[in-house]
């Protein structure tokens, strides 16, 4: 290439950049322009000078209808919702059962009557056991000391007199010839003599059966109650206890306190109140309620007390002016510790409101028990329960059998 068009390429390329720079500096915006067809004539005219008409028009010719793509959303395919199912099919109808009462067993403590007779058995058992073993042959010196240990075991004068005129007589007849026999023919004639009597509640033939319990102060009544009233809640009866024992303080307070714990249900008055009218009152509560077993406390009182054993005899008249042949049990509360004492309580508590039954408190505390023994020759009242501790569950229903062996244990 020449210096000559070296010259004019050079100076071609100068009038470009000038031309472009001056174009970039001197540029501006123009205003956007639509087009416009006026009498047949077609410019370019700003937007913001068209007229709507006109622009109506350009629209209307320039994107004709056919032109127009209106895109159609395909057909949504059909959601299947599965059919549920009605509530009713699901929900099949039971077959009404009638609700049926569970009878809960009492709690079964191992030993628990062999513990509450320990007292009694290490005074009365070993003295008898030392004997037997030491003594061979039977003969009348023999017996005059078995006499002697009986009595001390606190069975009564006159049971003892027959226990042992009925060993003397196997004696003679040789049916017994050593002292070894003697202990297993006393537990024979104990049992058969305690078999005779009913040591089981005598319910009504239609609820409620109405259970009257009484006693002298400071037997143990109100907590014997308690132990009752649970015994009975265990095998599935519907238990209430009536507070007519309004006389003594804190009394009801003191019921009311046991029945929130064993489940019980209570009538009570203020203090001071009739007691007849608190039995009476929660007799109806009973029946209304639909209980099983009602128990009536009464107050605390000393046989020879005649005017307060008359107060028994009203409110045992008041509740049988009610139902007929209530109370169904007559229970009475002896404290095992009195020995003797107890014995000649319950006959004077048998005149006046014909005591059926006997509690024996605080066996667990004695050395007497053997009071149980005696007790109904002497009293014609069978004992249909002992306590054997403080807490509700410390109860047992008496069992001759039971309570010979565990007596007599060797």
């Amino acid at each position: 290439m020449g210096k000559t068009e070296k010259t004019e390429m050079k100076d071609d390329t100068q009038k470009t950049k000038k031309s472009l720079w001056y174009r970039i500096k001197n540029f501006t915006f123009e205003p956007k322009k639509t087009v416009v067809i006026e009498d047949g004539t077609i410019r370019l005219v700003p937007i913001d000078q068209a007229p709507v008409v006109l622009k109506e028009k350009v629209a209307e010719r320039h994107v004709p209808p056919e032109a127009v793509v209106i895109e159609k959303a395909p057909p949504e395919k059909p959601v299947i919702v599965p059919k549920e199912k009605p509530v009713i099919e699901e929900i099949k109808e039971k077959p009404v059962v009638k609700e049926k009462i569970i009878k809960k067993e009492p709690v079964v403590v191992p030993n628990k009557l062999k513990k509450g007779l320990e007292k009694t058995r290490g005074r009365f058992w070993s003295r008898l056991k030392d004997f037997l073993s030491f003594r061979k042959g039977i003969d009348e010196s023999v017996l005059e000391e078995l006499e002697d240990i009986l009595i001390g075991a606190d069975m009564g004068a006159r049971p003892v007199q027959k226990l042992i005129e009925e060993i003397h007589g196997a004696w003679k007849e040789k049916i017994i010839t050593e002292t070894s026999q003697i202990n297993n023919f006393i537990k024979g004639r104990l049992k058969e003599d305690l078999h005779q009597w009913k040591t089981d509640i005598q319910y009504a033939n239609k609820p409620p059966t109405v259970i009257m319990v009484v006693g002298v102060n400071g037997v143990g009544k109100t907590t014997s109650i308690a132990k009752l009233a649970s015994s009975l809640i265990k095998e599935g009866k519907k238990v209430m206890l009536a507070a007519s024992d309004t006389f003594r303080a804190a009394a009801v307070d003191q019921l009311d306190i046991w029945c929130k714990r064993i489940g019980a249900d209570i009538v009570k008055h203020q203090t001071g109140s009739d007691p007849a009218a608190v039995a009476y009152d929660a007799l109806e509560a009973s029946i209304a309620r639909g209980m099983d077993v009602l128990i009536v406390d009464t107050a605390g009182r000393l046989h020879t007390h005649d005017n307060l054993m008359k107060e028994l005899t009203k409110i045992k008249r008041v509740i049988s002016k009610r139902i007929p042949d209530a109370p169904h049990e007559v229970i009475m509360v002896l404290d095992a510790t009195t020995g003797q004492n107890a014995i000649s309580q319950a006959k004077m508590f048998k005149e006046a409101v014909d005591v059926t039954g006997i509690f024996l408190a605080k066996l667990d505390g004695t050395a007497k028990g053997g009071i149980v023994l005696g007790m109904c020759n002497e009293t014609k009242i069978p004992v249909k329960f002992v306590g054997l501790g403080e807490q509700a569950d410390d109860i047992e229903k008496f069992n001759p059998d039971s309570f010979v062996d565990t007596l007599l244990e060797q």
